[in-house]
């Protein structure tokens, strides 16, 4: 009887020590954490690049230039200029003098503008040859002898500006005073007239814009031709300029600029009135205080000349005279 009763309790211990070990120990360490899996990365959603702007197909009534229509992209505006029956003249037709600005959006119409007739109503006025400037936002429009600015800002036209020389200008013939070429340059319109020769305009008021004269003009012709020396102030201001001597072929109708440094310098602009009609020109850049070196031009030649050390450290005369043997 004591047999059985042991060999049960053996049995009953055995089956309560395989029901724990079945059922796991939490604390225990050697089972190891089962690993989560890791999450799966999403794809990235194509970025679309914003849509670029293209030119409106705008329906614009009239006669005009193919070079009288032109798109500011940055403001998506269409400027026009066209003639209609409203400005027709019974001998020459539809006389192009209509400025017209429309909203590239939609087409629609914002502004107009009826400009008085220049020299004669079969001239047509034109956009500028290089019409269109970041920087300063307007188009430049030229008659005959007179100039319109259109600030796109604003959406507003200037008052005529005429041209402006440092010496007197004689008519030569009727196309003395033409008007042959525009360019929005920075802050700055430069421009050439027939007979007259190369003119600038300050805009940084663009509605108001004021001559600026040259600081030497050199007669090639008396009274009709002339090379002129302008001098830019630097759009940061201070003391610092750009010289240009723009230059105009009549033959193939290549306008430059032709600024003569790289960037503006700290240079001396106020020419004795003495000089200013010399082909040759010694100027000063400023380089300290105290300091300075010479800038030499040919006026006739329309270019900066460059000083060998040992003739940059002479006299302006001494300068002057090793520029004539060149």
């Amino acid at each position: 009887m004591k047999k059985l009763i042991k060999l049960f309790l053996l049995l009953l211990l055995t089956s309560v020590f395989a029901c724990e070990f079945e059922s796991g120990n939490t604390g225990s360490t050697d089972t190891p954490a089962k690993e989560q899996p890791a999450p799966e990365a999403k794809p990235e959603r194509p970025t679309t690049p914003p849509k670029a702007k293209t030119k409106p197909d705008c329906t614009i009534s009239g006669t005009f230039e193919t070079e009288n229509i032109f798109w500011a992209k940055n403001e998506n505006l269409l400027v026009v200029i066209k003639g209609d029956k409203e400005t027709e003249d019974s001998d020459f037709g539809p006389s192009q003098r209509i400025l017209e600005l429309y909203d590239g959006t939609n087409c629609e119409r914002i502004m107009r503008e009826i400009l008085p007739v220049n020299l004669s109503p079969d001239y047509p006025y034109y956009l500028s040859d290089i019409t269109y400037n970041n920087l300063s936002n307007v188009i430049a429009i030229r008659g005959f002898d007179q100039i319109y600015i259109l600030d796109l800002k604003n959406k507003k036209l200037s008052k005529p500006l005429s041209p402006k020389y440092l010496n007197e200008r004689f008519a030569d013939d009727a196309q003395s005073g033409m008007i042959q070429r525009l360019e929005v340059w920075e802050n700055y319109l430069i421009g050439y007239a027939t007979s007259m020769g190369p003119f600038v305009f300050d805009l940084k008021d663009p509605l108001n814009g004021k001559s600026v004269l040259p600081g030497a003009e050199y007669e090639l012709e008396e009274g009709t031709l002339y090379n002129s020396l302008f001098f830019l102030p630097s759009e940061n201001g201070g003391t610092k300029y750009q010289a240009i001597l723009p230059k105009f072929d009549m033959e193939t109708g290549n306008f430059d600029i032709n600024p003569l440094f790289e960037k503006p310098i700290n240079i001396q602009t106020n020419i004795n009135r003495r000089f200013r009609n010399n082909r040759y020109l010694v100027l000063k850049e400023r380089l300290s205080e105290t300091t300075s070196r010479p800038i030499a031009i040919d006026m006739k030649a329309m270019k900066k000349i460059d000083l060998p050390n040992d003739i940059a450290k002479k006299k302006d005369t001494d300068i002057i005279a090793w520029m004539k043997k060149q």
